[in-house]
């Protein structure tokens, strides 16, 4: 700052040198005509800019991925100082320096930094005497994940660029962006009661002759189900349980473990699918618990609440693959804990001979194994084909889904 009033000082005794030297009206007029802009500049070098009350509002603070949201600035100054010119630049988390285009997205499976973005903000005003400025730019295409915007910065100067002035404002604002949600279609049946019945969709039954106890009431039952007797005595609503509904329990796994090499795309598609998969279970009787391994291990059991969906919907707009322990090795010591008889859904993005083995001890306690296997094709190997193939005739149903199968309408898988 005080190179630059020097700098003033300078110019000043320059222009005041060549009138008193060089004399005549010339001279002399030159020197009145730029004093006028000298003295700006004295004043503007004074005129804190660092005082004012700066805001950023925006338009939605909970959004899906793929949308946009409408941002304003708004600068409040208590003295209407005349500034020649004014530029807002914001400040972007690196977590906004990618795109989600929906399920186009998917296209690009095989090469990610395709749908790398630089975002960059700036605007530029000519405010003059205006206390209030106020500044609209949008967001678009917004990745999921958890954004804060924490500062922008506002630049200033003379007519001339002799002087110049910024500061960096602190203003936090926070962004939720929810993945997106697709359709679920089942192709095929999960189980059939008898040999030779017809092919029953066994988590999606809603009927059954055989009550085998009661719980408490969940969005979705019927009003037949509901067990008068247990309601009056718990003093709260009570429905009667089946034991269709307990053979349908169903877990379903995430691995958000981190490994070299890993698709950043591809995890983006396995936490669409499993949002999907649980959006799409969430109102029928199948009861479906969910667990995330990665960074954190993560559950949200059976008969959860459903004012909790919010938190399930939270945590899966935030994971990101992390951790240090493999997948294999996490996926057996989670299978030591879960219960026997489960219809269990894993969603990856990479199956291996240690994660093979990690599902074959599981497939020992449980009713049934499906695996989503979420890769783009030319990464497919011919080792990757052997091992899906083996997994499928020892009992593993396996889906891979590519980028042909990313980018329709809806997410078909067998089941």
């Amino acid at each position: 700052m005080a190179l630059k009033y020097l700098f003033v000082v300078i110019l000043f005794g320059v222009f005041y040198s060549y009138a008193m030297f060089q004399g005549g009206f010339v001279s002399w007029f030159l020197f009145y005509s730029f004093l006028p802009l000298v003295i700006y500049m004295f004043l503007l070098l004074a005129y804190p800019i660092s005082n004012w009350h700066v805001s950023r509002s925006l338009s939605k603070q909970v959004v899906q991925a793929g949308d946009q949201v409408k941002i304003e600035l708004e600068i409040n100054r208590k003295f209407g100082f005349p500034l020649y010119y004014l530029v807002v630049e914001e400040f972007f988390p690196s977590s906004l320096q990618q795109k989600h285009v929906t399920r186009k997205n998917y296209q690009f499976l095989n090469e990610p930094q395709a749908l790398t973005l630089k975002r960059q903000v700036k605007k530029v005003t000519f405010p003059w005497f205006k206390r209030t400025i106020r500044f609209q730019y949008s967001l678009t295409d917004l990745p999921r994940g958890e954004h804060r915007l924490r500062a922008l910065r506002v630049k200033t100067g003379d007519f001339f660029g002799f002087i110049k002035k910024e500061y960096v404002y602190e203003v936090n604002n926070y962004i939720l962006v929810y993945p997106p949600k697709r359709k679920v279609l089942v192709k095929e049946k999960v189980n059939s009661f008898d040999e030779g019945a017809s092919p029953t969709f066994q988590v999606n039954m809603k009927n059954s002759n055989i009550v085998s106890g009661i719980r408490e009431y969940m969005p979705g039952d019927r009003f037949s189900w509901i067990d008068w007797k247990a309601t009056a005595r718990k003093n709260t609503v009570m429905t009667k349980e089946f034991e269709q509904e307990k053979s349908s329990s169903m877990l379903l796994l995430l691995d958000a473990t981190d490994y070299q090499g890993i698709n950043k795309i591809g995890f983006e598609a396995s936490v669409e699918l499993t949002c999907s998969i649980l959006e799409s279970y969430r109102k029928r009787t199948a009861q479906l618990a969910f667990i995330s391994l990665g960074e954190e291990q993560v559950f949200f059991p059976l008969n959860q609440n459903p004012g909790k969906d919010s938190l399930i919907m939270s945590f899966l707009a935030t994971v990101q693959p992390g951790g240090n322990t493999a997948f294999p090795q996490l996926l057996m010591e989670q299978s030591k804990r879960i219960p026997n008889g489960l219809v269990i859904m894993l969603v990856t993005t990479n199956v291996s001979q240690s994660v093979k083995q990690s599902i074959d001890q599981l497939r020992q306690k449980s009713k049934r194994v499906m695996i989503y296997l979420i890769k783009p094709k030319n990464q497919l190997l011919d080792a990757d084909n052997r091992l899906i193939q083996q997994m499928k005739v020892e009992g593993t149903q396996v889906n891979v889904l590519t980028e042909e199968q990313l980018i329709k309408q809806e997410f078909e898988v067998n089941m």
